[in-house]
């Protein structure tokens, strides 16, 4: 047993020995491959790098020995600023140190930033400064010149001083009336009471009717009503009123009347029952009370019928101008020849005196002198020929070739005789202007629908929009066709037969004051609305009061 054992052990010894030697084997054959492997490596690497010259060396070396000491240099410095690094409490004062020179900078930027201005206006200064000085030397002269002609000059005489009264203002009496004086050109010219030229241009207007009556084609009120002196429910100026009753004859006269057929309606815009210019006026019963009215004027016929200045008085020229709305405005000019000098109205017993002595019987009037600035001196001799004989007086410094003064007080009423009405002229007028007028009137009934859709504007993008525009519009349209048109259109045939009736004075209304013209309206054409109004603005600022027409009523006497 023992034997086959250390047989079997030997055995495994030799497997061992055998197993190991093949081991080493391997190896011997891997090293000696991977010899030849690295030598033929080499052997590559070898044959490729390229050769180098003898004069390539010696640069090489060159060059390494410069890099050596640049790298000797780069460190020393690098040991150097480490050294020197500034400690905390250092660097804290030199960043303050940075930032006052910055802001010192900054003052010094903003102080020669305009530098360029201030050298413009340096040199401005210094060609100023050359004329200036170019200037003094011609005065100087010039001063040494009057110096020698004043040395030749003998002394003025001293005139002797003149009396002032020093002013003592205060206002005239409410019931004082108010009579212009102007002291122009050395002259007086007596003014008088605004109302007596603006009444002597309305009777001059009214006796011209035919030429200067508004027979345009326009819409628009052609007439207006004339008021009396009673009043209604709600304290309103009744307009006077004329019966006409309708005779067969005067029937047959206003046939044409009659064919004029007149499509009418509602404020509301419903339709009403269609008639004729005639019938309207009178229905069925044959009579009617109508208003008395005046046809409107035309105010380019007006003006140009005036001119300039080719009417008035001796001493004065009228200007007629549009005034506001439909009224029309006077103006005076002075003719040369007019007016009286110093010593014609100076002299005792002149006109100018005997119109003192006339105006101190009225105890309320008052003189109210208009000065230009050549004749103070002849005011004062007025003022004084005036103030002899009692007359309160106010004065002010004017100065224009045109005066329109202020009737003060204002009168409410005055007589007016209605049978200067010009009636034949009246029914031509309304026979000229009424067709046309009714026709207008039916086109409007007959077209509202078209004309209304047309005016939709772009701004109206939706079914939405325009139905409201045109709805809106509709009313507005409506309830101006009912109360406007409509009675344009008949007016012109009411004041013709009014006036046939009107034969008569009355007391009536002054509605309107110089320097406008009373009871003279001229013609201002209007349109249809084009638009509905845009609502009302809760918080908009209310308008402001216009001022009275005519002016304040004070005067200020000193």
């Amino acid at each position: 047993m023992a034997r086959r054992a250390k047989a079997e052990e030997e055995r495994s010894m030799d497997s061992l020995m055998d197993a190991m030697t093949n081991v080493v084997g391997v190896l011997l054959l891997i090293l000696i491959v991977s010899s030849l492997s690295i030598t033929d490596a080499v052997k590559k690497i070898v044959e490729n790098i390229p050769e180098v010259s003898v004069e390539e060396l010696e640069s090489m070396k060159v060059s390494r020995d410069k890099t050596l000491e640049n790298l000797a240099a780069l460190q020393q410095t690098q040991t150097q600023t480490q050294e020197n690094v500034p400690t905390p409490d250092e660097a804290a004062q030199l960043s303050a140190e940075l930032d006052e020179l910055l802001e010192n900078n900054k003052d010094l930027a903003d102080k020669t930033s305009d530098i360029e201005e201030w050298q413009a206006k340096v040199k401005e200064l210094e060609e100023k400064k050359v004329e200036n000085e170019q200037v003094v030397l011609v005065s100087d002269q010039k001063n040494k010149e009057l110096a020698a002609i004043l040395a030749q000059t003998p002394e003025a005489a001293i005139t002797a001083a003149k009396d002032v009264k020093m002013p003592n203002p205060r206002l005239a009496d409410e019931e004082a009336s108010a009579l212009y004086v102007v002291c122009k050109n050395q002259k007086v010219y007596y003014f008088g009471d605004p109302y007596q030229h603006a009444l002597s241009i309305r009777d001059v207007i009214d006796k011209n009717f035919t030429d200067l009556v508004f027979t345009g084609k326009q819409l628009g009120a052609y007439t207006y009503s004339l008021k009396g002196t009673r009043k209604d429910d709600n304290d309103r100026f009744i307009v006077l009123k004329e019966d006409y009753r309708l005779t067969r004859g005067k029937e047959k006269d206003l046939a044409a009347w009659d064919g004029l057929k007149m499509t009418m309606a509602s404020r509301e815009g419903k339709a009403l029952a269609d008639t004729t210019a005639l019938k309207r006026i009178f229905g069925s019963q044959g009579k009617a009370e109508l208003t008395v009215q005046k046809f409107k004027y035309d105010v380019k016929k007006v003006s140009a019928f005036f001119g300039d200045g080719k009417f008035g008085p001796k001493d004065f020229k009228y200007y007629v101008d549009k005034g506001a709305g439909d009224r029309i405005k006077y103006s005076v000019g002075f003719r040369e020849e007019g007016g009286w000098s110093q010593e014609q109205f100076s002299a005792q017993n002149s006109e100018f005196d005997k119109l003192c002595k006339t105006v101190s019987n009225n105890r309320r009037a008052l003189f109210y002198y208009y000065v230009a600035p050549d004749s103070f001196d002849t005011y004062l001799q007025a003022r004084s020929k005036s103030e002899f004989h009692g007359i309160q007086a106010g004065w002010t410094i004017w100065e224009g070739e045109k005066l329109s003064p202020k009737a003060i007080p204002k009168r409410t009423t005055l007589r007016y005789n209605l049978n200067s009405l010009p009636k034949g002229d009246y029914m031509k007028v309304a026979n000229a202007v009424g067709p046309y007028l009714v026709e207008e009137l039916n086109n409007e009934h007959k077209e509202a629908a078209s004309r209304i859709a047309a005016a939709v504007p772009k701004e109206a993008d939706t079914p939405e929009k325009q139905k409201k525009f045109i709805d809106d519009l509709t009313a507005e349209r409506a309830e101006w066709t009912a109360s406007r048109l409509q009675s344009w259109a008949i007016a012109p045939y009411i004041t013709a037969l009014a006036a046939q009736e009107a034969t008569r004075e009355e007391e009536i209304q002054i509605e309107i004051h110089p320097p406008e013209i009373p009871h003279i309206r001229v013609f201002t054409p209007e349109k249809p609305p084009a638009a509905p109004r845009p609502p009302v603005d809760p918080n908009a600022p209310k308008p402001k009061p216009k001022p009275p027409a005519g002016g304040g009523t004070k005067l200020i006497l000193d």
